[in-house]
């Protein structure tokens, strides 16, 4: 059945049947990766950080453009998880989708590699036929369109679920193989490895092990379609940690510039998802908001602070450099007009100085029409001569 699925599909349109001399390709093992990471407060639908285990999987090949065509029949071993864990419903979604708001949860999710946004591919839990970009051409088979828990019980609905359902025919595949997304070497995939998915559970949860079928080839034309069905299992112990990238270098990551899995230190990653603006290193857990009275843009330490936070309180800015915070017109950049007539109106022409405080000879003012008389300026009255002898 699933070999006419393969062609009905049109998996099969980039090969030909094998042909003499093709190198075939040779499936080794399943490889599965574990992060131990607990994601923020602010990323959960209950508004309390949560500690969860990160399982990626991969198949492993031992040649060059080993391909991966299809993955199906994804089903635990019986009794293989733990008293009491739902091997089904256990999974944690964080898509960029309506109905799960991009905050963590079981209750609502996809497993669609599509649906994952790019914030979200820390902890979200997504089956796929190699990298991860939204242009991903991986979909659900067909036949998995029944089961379901809660309301997303029973119906023709594919992957848009949050579980998985125990019907011996979950299935993905991809549907453009010309593409070569699941070729080993490709964009989100090792030299040897490539990936079909990422399962986000709670910490210390056994998940157990599962069985899984894939169709793969070598990648060249003219090779045959092969088929390989083994176990993976879950991890135990802590695994590696997850690293997220730090791209303004402050020391707080953030999953939205990228995170990877390593027991190793990766160069311009941190082991922290902190970061709510990863290209200004000013802003981190750690900044300091300064209390802008006037509204100027310009704030105070003798206005008020604000506790260390990331977010920006309302009233309060970055900047602690204002001289005077009861006026907004007095500000680092405010520019002075020099008064040489000292009538306090300045002139453009008589010079400019930049600054928070006011110079000595300098004032607010860029509105003397002579700046050489002081009798003469906006505040001037003038009288009317009548007999034009020069006196009003």
């Amino acid at each position: 059945m699933i070999g006419k699925n393969l062609l009905k599909y049109g998996v099969c349109a980039a090969v030909a049947a094998g042909a003499a001399g093709v190198a075939e390709a040779t499936f080794v093992a399943f490889v599965v990766t574990k992060a131990t990471v607990t994601v923020p407060a602010s990323q959960t639908a209950t508004n309390v950080a949560t500690t969860v285990d990160v399982y990626t999987l991969f198949a492993r090949f031992n040649g060059a453009t080993d391909t991966v065509l299809y993955a199906y029949n994804l089903s635990p071993l019986a009794g293989s998880a733990g008293a009491g864990v739902d091997p089904y419903g256990c999974f944690y979604h964080k898509d960029d989708a309506s109905y799960n708001s991009n905050v963590l949860m079981k209750e609502y999710g996809s497993w669609s590699p599509t649906m994952t946004g790019t914030c979200s591919r820390a902890y979200d839990s997504y089956l796929v036929i190699g990298g991860q970009t939204p242009a991903n051409t991986t979909n659900a088979d067909p036949s998995w369109n029944s089961g379901g828990s809660g309301s997303h019980a029973g119906g023709a609905i594919g992957w848009s679920r949050p579980d998985l359902v125990s019907n011996g025919t979950i299935g993905w595949w991809n549907t453009f193989s010309p593409n070569n997304q699941g070729r080993v070497g490709g964009a989100g995939n090792t030299a040897t490895d490539v990936r079909l998915g990422q399962f986000v559970v709670d910490a210390g949860t056994n998940w157990g092990s599962w069985n899984l079928t894939i169709a793969y080839n070598s990648g060249v034309a003219g090779s045959q379609i092969q088929f390989a069905t083994s176990t993976f299992p879950s991890l135990g112990g802590s695994g590696c940690p997850m690293w997220f990238k730090d791209t303004d270098a402050d020391g707080f990551g953030s999953a939205c510039s990228g995170s990877t899995i390593s027991c190793t230190a990766v160069a311009g990653y941190v082991t922290n998802d902190l970061d709510c603006n990863d290209t200004n290193a000013a802003i981190n857990p750690n900044t300091v908001w300064y209390r802008d009275l006037d509204g100027d843009g310009y704030g105070s330490s003798a206005s008020g602070t604000s506790t260390p936070q990331c977010t920006q309180p309302a009233g309060y800015v970055l900047s602690n450099t204002d001289c005077n915070d009861a006026n907004a017109a007095i500000r680092p950049n405010t520019i002075w007009y020099r008064d040489l007539d000292g009538d306090g109106f300045g002139a453009a022409a008589s010079g400019t100085l930049t600054q928070c405080l006011q110079p000595t000879g300098y004032v607010l003012s860029n509105t003397d029409c002579n700046d050489a008389n002081a009798a003469i300026n906006p505040n001037t009255v003038w009288f009317r001569d009548l007999d034009g002898d020069g006196f009003g």
